[in-house]
C-alpha cells in the first residue's frame, strides 16, 4: 500500500513538472510561427498575430491583431509565459511594458538570407528545447543547397519589378534592403528599382515606363485587393511597360513569398521557375 501510495505521489510530482516546463506560447510573425510549427511544438502556441496563416491549423488560433502594431493588453490578455516575435514586431514600447510585465520576449534578429532562416530555426529551437532543432535546420539547409543549384543552372536573366499593394489603392516598387529585393537576387534576377533608393516608394508613371521591366512580381492579395489582374495593371504605368503589355505577373501569397520561412527553398525555385516561364 505504501508503495502505491510512494509511486502516485512520484507519477503526480513528474506530471506536475511536465505540465509546468509547456509554455504558453505566443507567437508574433508568420515566419515564427511557421518555424515553431516546423519544430514540431505548435501545440504549444495560445495565440498568434494576423501574419500567421500557414500552416492552416493557425488559422484556429486567437488573433492578437498586426505584428507592427501590437498592444499591451491584447498579449497580456493570452496569459502567455513566452513571446518570440519577428524582427519588425513592435511598436518596441510595447514589447518593453510586456517584458516589465515579467513575460520572457524574445525577438529575431532582422535578416534575408537563406542562412539568417537556419539561424532562426535552431534559435527558436534552442527557446523551445526542441530535441530535433538540428534535424530539421539541417533539412532546411539541404533543400536549400539543392535548391540554389537547380537555380544556378537557369540561362536567363529577367528584369523584374517587385509591387507591393496589399491595399489595391498604395502601390509601391521594392527598392534595395527589401525582402522582395533579396528574394529576387535569390532567383537569379534583376531587379529594375536596384540602386535607385532603399525600401518601398509609391509607383510613378515615368519611373515604371523608364525601367521597362520584363517580368512583374506581386502577391496574390495585392492582385486580389486589385480585383484580378487586368485591375491591378491599370496601375500607374503598368499597362505600358513589356510585362504589363504581355500581362506578364508572377504572384503568390505575401508569407511564401517574402516570409523567408522554412519553405524558402521551394519559394525561391518557384518564383525563378515563373518568371522565365513568362
Amino acid at each position: 500500500m505504501k508503495y502505491c501510495l510512494l509511486l502516485t505521489s512520484l507519477v503526480l510530482t513528474i506530471a506536475s513538472g511536465v505540465a509546468e516546463a509547456a509554455e504558453r506560447l505566443l507567437t508574433i510573425g508568420g515566419s515564427v510561427t511557421e518555424v515553431v510549427y516546423a519544430l514540431g511544438r505548435g501545440d504549444e502556441i495560445v495565440a498568434t498575430d494576423i501574419t500567421s496563416y500557414y500552416p492552416e491549423q493557425t488559422n484556429k488560433l486567437p488573433k492578437i491583431g498586426y505584428m507592427r502594431t501590437l498592444s499591451a493588453e491584447g498579449l497580456l490578455s493570452m496569459s502567455p509565459t513566452l513571446i518570440i516575435a519577428d524582427a519588425g514586431a513592435g511598436p518596441v514600447n510595447v514589447l518593453d511594458q510586456i517584458r516589465s510585465a515579467g513575460v520572457k520576449v524574445i525577438q529575431l534578429k532582422e535578416g534575408h538570407t537563406p542562412a539568417q532562416v537556419a539561424t532562426n530555426i535552431r534559435f527558436i529551437g534552442q527557446q523551445l528545447n526542441a530535441a530535433n532543432t538540428e534535424k530539421v535546420a539541417a533539412q532546411y539547409e539541404a533543400a536549400w543547397q539543392a535548391a540554389e543549384a537547380k537555380i544556378a543552372a537557369l540561362k536567363t536573366n529577367p528584369r523584374v519589378l517587385f509591387v507591393l499593394d496589399h491595399t489595391g489603392k498604395s502601390p509601391q516598387a521594392a527598392g534595395n534592403e527589401t525582402a522582395a529585393d533579396a528574394l529576387i537576387k535569390l532567383a537569379n534576377a534583376t531587379n529594375v528599382m536596384s540602386g535607385l533608393f532603399n525600401g518601398y516608394k509609391p509607383l510613378t508613371a515615368e519611373s515604371i515606363v523608364a525601367a521597362s521591366p520584363d517580368v512583374i512580381i506581386t502577391t496574390s492579395e495585392a492582385i486580389q485587393a486589385s480585383g484580378g489582374i487586368d485591375t491591378f495593371l491599370n496601375k500607374p504605368g503598368l499597362a505600358l511597360t513589356p510585362a504589363g503589355k504581355a500581362k506578364r505577373v508572377v504572384s503568390y501569397d505575401s508569407l511564401y513569398l517574402l516570409g523567408f520561412t522554412p519553405r524558402l527553398p521551394n519559394a525561391v525555385s518557384d518564383l525563378a521557375t515563373a518568371i522565365r516561364k513568362q
